[in-house]
Formats: structure tokens, sequence, C-alpha cells
């Protein structure tokens, strides 16, 4: 199968721009898309290569490429589940996100609290991760963490319907409808604007840049509730949207994440910021007179919340950290809120939605709760909704692939029809961030849960048979013969015997000056990945002495080794900001830097497969020709809905472990002219 590349080619003396279409064969290179775009618009199906993944013949030196390359119906499937980070209720429905889609539960006799019910009816795909949600009407309003807006059509629940989408240059945290404009928390952007009136094509209004970044917004009588990091409270006067006016501002200590405004009052919930402790918790503001907003009362917590809804005398918070789970707050009296009842648990809250007697808790890597709020000191689960975690790790075996799955653990997914993907088992873990897989073991490295080693012998009923609590936070795992490598954050790198699955035991360490986030084994040498202190190379012939024999650390700002791979006689480093280094390691004992390439983003995954690195560089795929390691050249990349974690390539496939995205899974060929 081939691609049409439709190519706009500026010149750079006269400005004319013309259009031309081209098959890709990019210095013999060519990924293909298998795994991404349910919706058919062109927002969602669009992958941007450079200019040097143009041929000769199309691109000059006096010329700017800008590209779109669409794949010719090699559609297989994408295992699109995430987190839950939004619910809405309209009727007798109530739509949330998970990942890359929404879904749609229908209330099946809303008028008998005593027996409630709710059934799952539907589900629609998407590129991006569904990071907000608001209703008006028969529409549903998508915020598209991946930068857009999209507006579905809710008119019949069990069978919903884009209607239009906008793109937007920047992402979005929050969405608030009101009237015939849609208002956005768009991060450093500001607050966007966006023209509904037309639910066919959506216009981008204007965006108003604000001090901060800005997180969530509530518009109630054309007032515009706006917080962010280091923004506090801002009351911005949108009566004429396309002249908004700030008006008001209220500094708030912390960081300010949450707000709701409802009778002349903005409740706004912040959390506990690097510099200041102590200070998260729910804020009350009398907005009377929004030009001068007055603090009335203030509700500490442990650690603070990102979310808050309002309704009657009650304000529920999305409460994360030491504080996780809901939180009910009495606000009959704003000067002095007191604190009701909770549900608690280990996973931080994102959002929550109250309707009727049931509050929806949008609860991240867990899924959706469904809690019973009639008895607010009392708050009860009535219902549970799985969803996936933030894919953190993959490995492939054959047509199965095991992803470390964030705070949902271990999930294992069936590759072998190539149309979809279809989830096997999952089991739960503390938090899975990163994977290898040995014969009849997955071995997870579990954050400051150290490591896990699961039977998947049958993989629809995983186990854990054994587990080692590493004093770090387990970032990475790689195991070689009976050790398992730990890269162990601030504690290094960790040497455990696992020669019985069952008793693991740690029989090596070495303490890295950095923060290990990363090791790949090779002929009885560590290669760690330690952050701000580079590439570290220790000697772990004899298991129970590693030594440092060698470091490389580049000479330049903002390096921060966070991937290693290695494959003959070079070690190839993801940087961070420093971007993808190749360094010579023929002689361990003194690394030397033979090429380097500076990403755009944050360089953080690579994973080399013949002349070919994949970099995963925040939210892009970055391909690189590597045959001359001096020269490392881009040839093509492809745009993720969210942070690349890991990649593998596996069979000419890669396979991109994308967080709150899921599983993304591209082809890649090599050919010959």
């Amino acid at each position: 199968m081939g691609y049409n590349l439709s190519v706009e080619i500026q010149s750079e003396a006269t400005g004319e721009v013309s259009l031309k279409r081209l098959s890709v064969m990019a210095q013999n290179f060519v990924i293909k898309v298998i795994a991404v775009l349910i919706f058919s618009s062109p927002l969602f199906n669009s992958t941007h290569l450079l200019a040097d993944s143009v041929p000769p013949s199309a691109a000059g030196a006096a010329t700017k490429v800008h590209a779109t390359l669409q794949p010719n119906n090699d559609l297989l499937g994408r295992w699109y589940d995430g987190p839950v980070y939004s619910s809405v209720v309209s009727g007798d429905y109530v739509y949330f996100g998970t990942g890359g889609g929404i879904r749609v539960l229908k209330i099946k006799n809303p008028g008998n609290r005593d027996i409630p019910e709710w059934e799952e009816v539907t589900s629609i795909k998407s590129f991006g991760v569904v990071r907000d949600l608001d209703v008006s009407g028969k529409f549903l309003y998508v915020a598209d963490d991946s930068g857009a807006m999209r507006i579905l059509d809710i008119s019949k629940p069990d069978k919903l319907r884009e209607r239009g989408n906008v793109k937007l240059p920047n992402f979005v945290r929050a969405i608030s409808i009101e009237g015939d404009f849609a208002y956005l928390a768009a991060g450093w952007a500001g607050l966007t604007i966006i023209n509904i009136q037309d639910p066919d094509q959506p216009r981008l209004v204007l965006s108003l840049k604000s001090v901060g970044y800005i997180t969530d917004v509530h518009v109630s009588d054309a007032l515009a509730s706006v917080v962010g990091h280091k923004a506090g409270l801002r009351l911005v006067d949108v009566s004429n949207p396309l002249q908004p006016r700030e008006i008001g501002h209220h500094e708030i200590p912390g960081n300010p994440h949450g707000v709701y405004a409802l009778d002349k009052r903005v409740y706004v919930v912040s959390l506990d910021s690097a510099t200041e402790e102590r200070v998260g918790g729910l804020t009350i503001f009398d907005i009377s007179a929004p030009d001068a907003p007055i603090r009335l009362g203030f509700q500490a917590l442990i650690y603070g919340a990102e979310r808050v809804w309002v309704e009657g005398k009650y304000a529920y918070l999305a409460a994360v950290a030491n504080d996780a789970g809901l939180i009910i707050v009495d606000v009959s009296n704003p000067l002095e809120p007191a604190r009701l009842g909770s549900y608690t648990d280990t996973t931080c809250s994102e959002s929550v939605t109250v309707a009727g007697s049931f509050a929806y808790l949008s609860h991240g890597d867990k899924g959706l709760e469904i809690i019973d709020i009639s008895a607010p000191t009392k708050p009860v689960v009535t219902k549970h909704i799985d969803a996936s975690g933030s894919a953190r790790g993959v490995h492939i075996v054959g047509s199965y692939a095991f992803i470390a799955n964030g705070y949902t653990g271990l999930t294992i997914l069936d590759l072998s029809d190539k149309t979809t993907v279809e989830k096997i088992s999952s089991l739960s873990t503390y938090r899975a961030v990163g994977i290898d897989v040995v014969g009849s073991y997955a071995y997870l490295a579990e954050d400051w849960a150290g490591m896990k080693i699961v039977d998947i012998s049958n993989l629809s009923s995983p186990s854990v048979v054994g587990k080692w609590n590493t004093p770090g936070n387990a970032e990475e795992i790689i195991v070689s013969g009976n050790r398992a490598f730990i890269a162990d954050g601030p504690a290094g790198l960790r040497v455990i015997d696992v020669s019985n699955p069952h008793s693991p035991v740690e029989i090596s360490a070495y303490n890295t000056p950095g923060y290990a986030w990363d090791v790949h084994v090779e002929d009885k040498l560590a290669y760690v990945a330690d952050g701000n202190k580079g590439l570290r190379i220790i000697n772990v012939s004899d298991p129970a002495a590693a030594v440092e024999i060698g470091n490389f650390l580049p000479e330049r700002k903002q390096v921060e080794a966070r991937a290693v791979d290695v494959v003959g006689s070079y070690a190839y480093v993801a940087a961070g900001y420093s971007g993808f280094s190749i360094i010579d390691i023929s002689d361990p004992g003194n690394p030397i830097e033979v090429g380097y390439h500076d990403t755009p983003g944050s360089a953080r995954s690579v994973q080399v497969s013949g002349s070919y690195a994949y970099v995963g560089d925040f939210k892009w795929l970055r391909v690189f020709d590597i045959s001359v390691p001096s020269t490392p050249r881009e040839i093509a990349t492809y745009k993720i809905p969210a942070s690349v974690t890991r990649i593998q390539v596996a069979d000419s496939r890669i396979y991109v472990a994308a967080s709150e995205s899921g599983l993304i899974i591209l082809e890649s060929e090599t050919r010959q002219n």
C-alpha cells in the first residue's frame, strides 16, 4: 500500500504557494498509519512530515514544505482507552470521556433512587484525549487535549455523530458553554472563545491571554470566572464575546485549578505548589461587584483538589493526593465552610458532576465512580465503571501487547486481529510505569512501590507472584538472565536476583548521582539514563559489586537523560529538552558524543531498529536515519495525541505507548529504490 502526499510548497523568494500530490518514499522510509483515526475530518487524520521526508525533486534549499500524509485504507485499529477526566449529565444520559473516546450511559430508572441502574449504550472514538465535556441543548461539546474542540449531536444519544470541529493552536483543559459561544481554558494561551452558532462550522473568535497557565473556566451571566497556576482568580466580562474584558482579579495561594460560579459567588479549588505547602483547599469569593471580588471563607485540605461542583448548599470537590476521592463541604455559611463526608481512594480524582442524588466522579486511571450523595455525611459508591490508565510502557510478544498502564496496573491486549485491538485482561497494581516480559513472567516497575513479578502463563488471569520494594521510585526495568535491573529514580540502579520469581532479593545497587529514568543492559554493562547527570555506564559483571566505569554529560543546557537504547558500539539517548544524542561507547570508560539533533520538544523515549532511531519528542514520534551516526537526519514525524512515553519496534511495526491516548500502532517499511 502507498500514500498520497499533499504538499504545499512555498517559495522563499516569491511567497507563491503551489500544491503537489506525491507518492511518499522518504529516503526509502514509509510510515503507514494502522491505528488511529476514527473520525474522517481532516482535523483528525493528518501526519506531518518535514522537508527532509519529501523526495529531493519536491524540496530544495529555498523551499518551505508543509505536508499532510494520508494513509490508503490501512487503518487496522487502535486501543484508545485511557483515563476518565470528565463527565456530564443530560436528561437520562451520562457522557464521560475515556482517553481517546466518549462512552454513554443510560439512566434506566431515573425516578427511583432506591434501585439505581445504569446501562452503557454506545461509545465513539476520537483521535485526541477527552479533557472536558459540556452540554447545551442537543449538543455535546468536547475539549480535546490534542488541541481541538468538537461538537457532537446527541439528539439520539445512542447514535452520536460529529457535527463540527475547530482546530486550536494550544492544548485545551476545560470548556464552558453560554449562549452561542464556547469558552475554553487553553493553558498558556489563556481564555479562548469559539463561535458555535453554526454547529457545523464553529469558528475561533479570539484568545485572551492572561497571567499564568489557565486550567479552568466557568461562565455564568456573561461573566467568565477563570483560574490557573500563577493566575489566581480572574473575572472576565464576556457580555460582548467579541471584546472580552478582564475586570476583576484576586490572588490565591498555591496553584488554583478548578472554578465554579453560582449566585454571585465563585468557588475555587487549589493545590499546594512547589513553594507553598498547606495552602490547597476550597476558597469562596463574593463577586457581587466583579471588579472587586471579596474573599469570604476557606476550607483547607491536606494537598488540594482539581475541580469543584456546587449544588444547593454543598460543594463537591474532586480531590487528589492525600485527599484523593470526593469531599463534600457545606457552604451554606460561606464565611465558615464545613467539611462533611468523603469517599476516599488512593487514586487522584479529576473532576465531578452532580445530578440529582448522585455525584459522577471522574476518577482518572480508575474509571468513573457513581456516588450516592443523598446523605452528605456518608457518600457511598453505588456503581463503578472501569476505564484504563495512562499507557506508560509497552512490550510486544508475538501477537500480544503487555502495557504498563499506570494506576490501572498491567493490561494485556490481543493484536492478532488487524481490524481491532481487544483487551484480554488487566491486573490492578499500584502504578505500573515500566515493563519487561521474559518467558511466563512480566516484570513491572511500580514507582515508589518497587517491582512486581506477574505470572502471565494464563493471559486471561495474570497474578502477582513476587515483589520487591525498592528505596526509590522504580521508573523502568529490564531483565537479563536471572537479574532484574531497575532504574530507581533517586536511588539509582538496583540489581535484583529473580531466579526464584516468587522470592526476589536485591543483591547489588549503585546510587547514581542523578535521577535514574531508564536502564539498558548489554554485555554485563548497564547504561543508565540519569537525568541531569547524563549517561552513566556501570559494570555489573560482579552482581554483588556494581561499579561505574564511564559517564557522559553533554555540555548543553537543559540536559535530562530520560531514555537510552544501545545497539553495537553506540548508545542512543533521549535527553529531554536537549534533544537526541548518539554516543560512541566502543570504549565504555571514555564515551564520546558523535552525533546530535536538537528536537523541537522534549525527547523522552528512544528505540533503535536497523538504520533508524524512533524518538518520542513530547507529543511527536520522530524518525531519524542514523546510518551515519555523526549526522542523524530526521526523515519523518507523526503527531501523537498525547505524550509518547515508550516505543517498541517489532515486525515492521511501531508500537507507541501514548500515555492517556492508549496504544498507537504504526507500520514502518523500508524499501529499496
